[in-house]
């Protein structure tokens, strides 16, 4: 809203972007940060992100009410909203960062999308009205979230380890750590390498966005065309949703920050080369930063999940990261300016320049391997040599990673592609059971889903004897 819309409070009077940038971001940072290092290890954390919500909703409702009177200025009021709701937004956001680790991958993804779009629906709904209404819908939003994450937790609320899942899942009980040890140095070295690369790439698109974005809102006479981010961002993700729940399991979310990312990047800025930096162009730029964004949210759930580190610390130090960005981005256009070239063609070479930098990054950094080659024995007569061989290549893996005799019974069912249900079934335990199985083995490959798993294995060479 405060980005994509009209300014709720201060409405032609309020501070300027930079100032309203430099606040906004300070805010978020500190609560961040200071969620990552204490607030989110204690148990009644929740409890205390839906006090933040409400205490958002009258920081909404009190801001709008003394800057409509008279009784504040525009930028006083638009400051002090903003830095109030960003302190107070952290809370929820970190809150669903907790609830959405306990989830498996494809379900984190279609969830997250339907959420996306249930969003930016009432991103529509809520810009179309005006006054005390708007408002009015708008303090409700973060009460309503955590309300539903209480719903959604099934109303035990002390924390991460008192997480529950959806129907189906079967999770620790209340207070109960994950799998991995939540503070051990190895879970967090398991998580610090699943996500480096992610937000490496991250930050640098968040920069390029946040300086077009930034670029636009101040050169726009007019408010910035949210409806069109909104609109595109719904048609996006709704196409997405409908695609994971169509071919769930087929497509791996994760390689579309580097495949989809850099394409994205490129034809973004084509399309604000000609336009200049000004409306559709640096909104659709915003559609796929936010979109991304999503993207990135998930990955980082799915990384506590197989690590075990704390969501709430991982979430708050990533989240810092992510708000830091537009500083960052204010600093190089203060930068630019003290050269002369903030505006015409020098920035967009700028720009260019650093998406050739995340192009790079995404391939020479890559380690689910984008570029097919092959790892089997090419002396293998296929096809009944390359099933042979992969049977011992998955006994050298047991080996080599020392899995227990379940995880291997486990393993040898999820390479032949046996859902959950079937292998529950079929070695007589829950569902729940399962899970933390394919998660250990997950763990000890040092992989994040099937498909890595099942490269990993591919990837050992056999002794000479073996082959």
């Amino acid at each position: 809203m405060d980005i994509f819309a009209p300014p709720l409070v201060g409405s032609g009077g309020g501070p300027g972007i930079e100032v309203s940038t430099v606040v906004s971001s300070v805010c978020n940072v500190g609560s961040y940060i200071a969620i990552a290092v204490l607030l989110s290890r204690f148990r009644s954390f929740f409890a205390l992100a839906f006090a933040a919500a409400v205490a958002a909703a009258a920081a909404v409702l009190g801001a709008w009410v003394l800057w409509s009177v008279g009784l504040a200025g525009s930028s006083e009021a638009s400051l002090a909203y903003k830095g109030a709701t960003r302190v107070c937004a952290a809370f929820v956001i970190v809150a669903w960062g907790m609830r959405f680790s306990e989830l498996e991958g494809s379900a984190l993804t279609q969830r997250a999308l339907a959420a996306f779009c249930v969003a930016t629906l009432a991103f529509l709904v809520i810009g179309a009205t005006r006054g005390f209404l708007q408002c009015g819908l708008f303090a409700l939003l973060l009460p309503l979230s955590m309300g539903l994450c209480f719903r959604a937790t099934g109303g035990c609320a002390a924390g991460e380890g008192a997480l529950r899942p959806t129907q189906g899942e079967v999770p620790p009980d209340c207070g109960e750590t994950p799998p991995a040890a939540s503070g051990s140095h190895d879970g967090v070295s398991r998580f610090l390498s699943s996500v480096w690369r992610l937000l490496l790439v991250f930050t640098l698109f968040g920069i390029v966005t946040w300086v077009m974005i930034l670029g636009a809102q101040a050169g726009l006479s007019a408010a910035f065309p949210g409806s069109v981010v909104a609109g595109a961002a719904f048609a996006v993700m709704a196409c997405l949703l409908v695609a994971s729940c169509v071919f769930e399991g087929v497509v791996s979310y994760r390689y579309v920050y580097k495949l989809v990312l850099p394409l994205v990047m490129v034809g973004l800025l084509l399309v604000a080369a000609f336009e200049g930096f000004r409306g559709v162009g640096a909104a659709v730029v915003s559609v796929g930063f936010t979109c991304f964004d999503l993207f990135c949210f998930v990955m980082v759930a799915t990384a506590c999940r197989q690590s075990g580190v704390r969501a709430g610390a991982a979430f708050g130090w990533y989240r810092a990261l992510e708000s830091f960005v537009p500083m960052v981005a204010l600093g190089l256009m203060a930068a630019l300016g003290q050269l002369g070239a903030r505006g015409g063609n020098t920035t967009l070479y700028v720009l260019v320049a650093a998406c050739v930098l995340v192009l790079a990054v995404v391939l020479v950094f890559d380690r689910g391997n984008i570029l097919e080659r092959g790892r089997l024995n090419p002396d293998v007569v296929y096809p009944h040599a390359e099933a042979l061989y992969f049977a011992r290549q998955c006994e050298e893996a047991i080996r080599l990673y020392g899995l227990s005799p379940r995880e291997a019974e486990v393993l040898s069912l999820v390479v032949r592609g046996r859902s959950v249900p079937h292998i529950a079934e079929r070695l007589y335990l829950s569902r729940g059971t399962v899970k933390t199985h394919i998660t250990r083995i997950y763990q000890k490959l040092g992989v994040g889903d099937r498909q890595e798993m099942i490269d990993c294995i591919e990837s050992l060479e056999l002794p000479e004897d073996e082959r």
